[in-house]
Formats: structure tokens, sequence, C-alpha cells
């Protein structure tokens, strides 16, 4: 058992090295893999690596997997601005004998017909196109103590604009630590661990994150079930970043739910940002997402999501509905239905 353990520390300081290593604001590819899959998650502010006790643990922790008994489906729906949708499918299967679980995802995102045009034709050349993302992914978790349990996924990527295509592999690595104690638990993931992609003759590095992770249940009664999630997060390609998350449960059957995310205190406006030579002025920050202060002074919207979900535990049903802010690109509306198969 030690060995494990320091196995997968190693492996966890070399992945955290590496995201250091080629941190480098915005120029990682294959974004559709940061798309939050689960609105219960999103409706969290997306802090849901340390609660992870559905199906959507596919994405947000592998390991979270163990905590099922039954069989699980997962069905996510997004409908982003510019006719731009994501779809995501997940199943799981535990085995309880063995004390792990099993699991399969595909996730898609893809554009309706665009016009193509060119600068000799800026009006259309007659012909269409469509840009899509797909990612395949197997999941495998083992309990590896009564406390502690490891979780990984492995992932294929492809990618297509017009007649180009792109093809990859990513990893994700996950763990799970029951504390015992006050009902918390401690969990962390290296997402996107993979080399890089290469589009036509441009290679790009994939959308590595690191995240820490620590959940409590506060309230615990046969009514009212309280869950707080809070977690630091370090992507390769972009600020680190807290989220918070709240989830509220009313008798096991209705849910409600609210999060922030927050990667800096304060944005700028992009004229008091850039000098007349056009580059950045030293301590102005126009590029921070999800700040505590807007560029008006004001507090910020973007990064907050609040939510809501049914639970219809006799048929194993679930509807879950998440609202989040991104900013210029307006708000976004998540839909996912959960099915628990209780006969195996």
């Amino acid at each position: 058992m030690r060995k494990i353990l320091f196995a997968l520390l190693i492996i966890l300081l070399f992945c955290w090295s590496s995201l250091f290593g080629q941190a480098k604001v915005g120029t990682a590819g294959v974004q559709f893999l940061k798309i939050g899959v689960s609105a219960r998650g999103v409706a969290m502010g997306e802090a849901f690596t340390a609660v992870a006790n559905d199906a959507s643990a596919l994405f947000y922790n592998p390991a979270g997997l163990i905590q099922l008994k039954h069989s699980e489906a997962i069905f996510s729906h997004i409908d982003f601005p510019a006719g731009v949708n994501y779809e995501f499918v997940g199943f799981v299967y535990p085995m309880t004998r063995t004390n792990s679980v099993w699991g399969f995802q595909v996730g898609g995102l893809w554009t309706d017909e665009m016009i193509e045009t060119t600068p000799e034709m800026p009006y259309g050349t007659g012909r269409t196109f469509t840009a899509s993302d797909l990612a395949v992914g197997a999941t495998y978790a083992q309990r590896l103590t009564d406390k502690f349990t490891v979780g990984g996924s492995v992932k294929f990527i492809n990618e297509n604009l017009a007649d180009e295509a792109a093809y990859g592999w990513t990893a994700d690595v996950g763990t799970f630590y029951e504390t015992g104690w006050q009902r918390i638990v401690i969990a962390m993931l290296v997402s996107n661990f993979g080399g890089d992609m290469n589009f036509v003759d441009g290679p790009f590095p994939m959308p590595m994150n690191f995240k820490v992770a620590g959940s409590i249940i506060p309230i615990q009664t046969r009514n009212s079930h309280l869950i707080i999630d809070t977690e630091f997060s370090h992507p390769n390609d972009n600020l680190e970043m807290i989220s918070i998350g709240v989830e509220y449960t009313w008798k096991g059957i209705v849910s409600l739910r609210g999060g922030r995310k927050i990667n800096g205190w304060s944005r700028d406006k992009w004229e008091d940002s850039i000098d007349p030579d056009q580059k950045l002025i030293p301590g102005k920050d126009p590029f921070v997402e999800y700040p505590v202060i807007d560029e008006e002074g004001k507090l910020g919207l973007d990064g907050f999501s609040v939510g809501g979900g049914l639970k219809f535990e006799s048929i194993g049903l679930s509807i879950d509905y998440a609202y989040a802010s991104y900013g210029f690109f307006g708000s976004i509306h998540r839909y996912t239905l959960g099915y628990k198969f209780k006969g195996f």
C-alpha cells in the first residue's frame, strides 16, 4: 500500500511540475475538454471535485465514482451562442465484489453549418463547413483502503474543422480521501494530461489542470442536507482560480445550488490597460475572467452560477438545471438527466 501511495504522489508531483513548466496564458487547444458536463456541478461553480457522488464524476473526479452503489447513466445538453451545441453521455458500473467502478463517456461539441468566405469572396463561396470536437473515454476507480480511493480515465480526442482533423489522447488521475472527521473529504485531480496535438502542422498542448479540493457537510438531518466544496485549480493556460460551491437538499428531493469562480480581485477596462504603443500597462489586467470587482468597480457577476434539481428516488430519475454568467458570451443554460439502475 505504501508503494502505491508513493507512486501516486510521484505522478501527481510530476503532473504539477509539468503544469508550471508549460504555463502560457491562452496557448492550449481543444478547449471543449474544459466544459462542465453536469448542471449540478456547474451550478456549484464547478467546485465538485471533492463531492463527485454521481455519474458526472466521470468528468469531475473519477475517484469519486467509488461512492456509487448502483449503475448510473447521465445525459447533458448545453446550448451555446452562435449555434454551438454540446452533448455528454456517461455510464457507470460499480463492481462491489472488488470495490471498484468502471465507466464510459462520450462528449461532443459541434456547430451548425457556416458559410465559407475568403478575402476574394467575402459574401460566400457557395460552400459551407462545420466544426466539431469529440472525446471518448473509459474510466476505472479502485478503493485502496476504507477511506482512500484512486481513479483514472483515458480519452481519445478528435477535432475537425472543415476538411482538416487532429487526433490525440489525454488522461485524468484523481484521488478521493474520506477523512472520517466531521464528514470532510479531501480530493485531488489532474485532468487532460497528455502529449501535444498537431493541427495543420501547428502543435499545441492539452488544457491540463491541477485541482486540490475539500468538502464538508455541516448539516445532515432527516430533512436537510448541506454540502460545501472549495477548491483551488492551476491550469496550464490561464490564471489560478478558486471555486466555491454550495448545495442544500430538502428531504432528498429538492436541491438548491449556488457557486462562484474567482481568479482575480479586479478587471480593468481595456481602454485603461493599453498604452499608445498597444502594450499592456504594468499593474493593469483586463484579462481576468472571473473578478470580484468588474471593470466598472462593481461586484462582478461573471463566474456566478445558480441552479436546482429534482430527484425522484422511487424511479431512479434526477433532473438538474444550471444558469451561469460568462461575461461577453452572456448567460448559458444547462440541463442534465440522470438515471439510476437499481436492478444492477
